[in-house]
């Protein structure tokens, strides 16, 4: 499994201007608001506190770059060196018309112009349905060659059983496979293991 020793914030960007200039791989989280990226990337970089966390949706408003294993602790202990990308959260009503729109713009050119991003986390809430807006930004991703990981969070706020058919019909609205889904819960640790080798298989690639 993918070791993590270190973990550190990089930058925070409002533009592809202020993009990192780095050629070391990336992944990135992206999902409705209030969906969990922020515990979810703690959670998987074995952090508490690395990325701010809130009750309040729509609080990440810039995309924050997190390096992982940087370059001294990968030399000494010979790990992978991965950057993450932690998205602003999407269908926050209470921001401004011009304010959704720049988040629209840096987001588009994130995902445009990344060329080292490797793959791309799309979390939704497991006890949400999803909706046309989930349906067509993945499409979005497809067109634009993104690889993209189907991630449902918060496992842990609904039974097994519940769980299971709330895996059922996200992969029949996104005519994928069950197994194609990934099921997390920040706050019990599931999918971390395979968040990981997934990383570390993409590292591989």
């Amino acid at each position: 499994m993918l070791k993590i020793v270190s973990a550190e914030f990089m930058q925070g960007a409002v533009n592809t201007q202020q993009f990192p200039q780095s050629s070391v791989p990336e992944f990135a989280f992206f999902g409705r608001s209030n969906a969990g990226k922020s515990s979810l990337i703690n959670m998987l970089l074995n952090r508490k506190n690395l990325v701010k966390t809130g009750s309040k949706p729509g609080m990440t408003k810039e995309i924050n770059f997190f390096i992982v294993n940087g370059p001294a602790a990968a030399k000494q202990a010979s790990l992978k060196t991965f950057c993450v990308a932690d998205l602003p959260g999407y269908g926050f009503a209470q921001r401004s018309f011009s304010e959704r729109n720049r988040i629209d713009k840096m987001l588009y050119g994130y995902c445009t112009a990344r060329t080292q991003l490797k793959a791309l986390f799309f979390l939704m809430d497991i006890r949400r349905d999803p909706t046309e807006t989930e349906r067509h930004t993945l499409d979005f991703f497809k067109q634009h060659g993104i690889k993209t990981v189907l991630t449902a969070t918060k496992s842990d706020k609904i039974g097994k059983t519940e769980q299971q058919q709330r895996i059922t019909t996200l992969a029949a609205f996104f005519n994928c496979a069950k197994d194609g889904i990934l099921l997390t819960s920040s706050s019990k640790k599931t999918g971390r293991e395979q968040l990981l080798n997934l990383i570390s298989g993409y590292l591989d690639s």
